[in-house]
């Protein structure tokens, strides 16, 4: 997660506002790898949050410039799961075939995600590792229990989405997204009240997992049976943020309106 050295407020800073730094374009995961165990160094691909927060004062000595590596923008059909690569980006997702037939309930929610602008240049891993509250991408991927695989120095390291468990500790490098697919599973997403709150479901049988985004400061989720309704989902999550896009109280009871909605009335489940 990257940290904010100032805030630049409502009005953006320009380019001319970011410090010196030296970038690296590796050959390799391993070079990339190597690279980015130098101090104070960060990897970079579409640049949409780093090249923000750059602006903003934050301050790199070195960037790992990604974006060649080609192995890491591949999509492949594993049988139960779908492997996306870090480097995707969002326009990718949402027209690839494969995952049109693979996983066509997740190219449909991620088709909403960003304007046109990010989603050209914005990639899957970016959307992941930038932590914002704000971005979709780890709701609906911790709501089907996609695994984030990253790359060590020491080797391959696994973290299921939507756990709550750490990142491996620096350099790791996010190379693919692993998403189960199952014929009994279906997902839907709603983000018709962002940036107040988005809310993904993903239903198996009689349980369904839900994950909320926006309304906290990461993303949460929780497994409810068939049949609850608004209050009782909503009950499942903790008091929601209180900031000028919306009311604590109202986002907490956005959260189950919206899960509820979903699960009476299909969209995809």
């Amino acid at each position: 997660m990257y940290t904010h050295a100032t805030d630049a407020g409502w009005i953006s800073r320009s380019h001319q506002a970011i410090a010196p730094f030296r970038l690296v374009r590796p050959a390799s995961i391993e070079e990339a790898l190597e690279a980015a165990a130098e101090e104070n160094a960060s990897f970079i691909a579409g640049g949409i949050d780093l090249v923000r927060r750059m602006r903003g004062g934050d301050r790199w000595q070195t960037l790992v410039d990604i974006s060649g590596l080609s192995e890491m923008k591949v999509t492949s059909d594993e049988g139960d799961h779908l492997r996306i690569g870090a480097l995707t980006s969002h326009w990718e997702i949402e027209t690839g075939e494969l995952i049109r037939k693979r996983l066509p309930n997740l190219q449909a929610a991620w088709r909403t995600i960003g304007n046109v602008r990010i989603r050209m240049a914005g990639t899957l891993g970016g959307n992941i590792l930038a932590r914002e509250a704000g971005y979709d991408g780890l709701v609906l991927l911790g709501v089907m229990g996609a695994e984030l695989v990253f790359v060590t120095s020491s080797g391959e390291a696994v973290v299921i989405a939507g756990t709550g468990a750490p990142l491996p500790d620096r350099p790791a490098l996010l190379t693919s997204v692993r998403i189960p697919i199952s014929a009994d599973t279906g997902l839907a997403f709603d983000r018709s009240l962002k940036p107040v709150v988005s809310v993904a479901v993903c239903k198996s049988g009689d349980t369904a997992t839900v994950g909320v985004g926006c309304a906290f400061n990461s993303p949460r989720y929780s497994t409810i049976r068939q049949g609850e309704d608004a209050q009782s989902i909503s009950s499942h999550f903790p008091d929601a943020i209180d900031n000028p896009m919306g009311g604590a109280a109202y986002r907490s009871r956005m959260v189950g309106v919206l899960a509820a909605r979903m699960l009476a009335g299909g969209n995809g489940l």
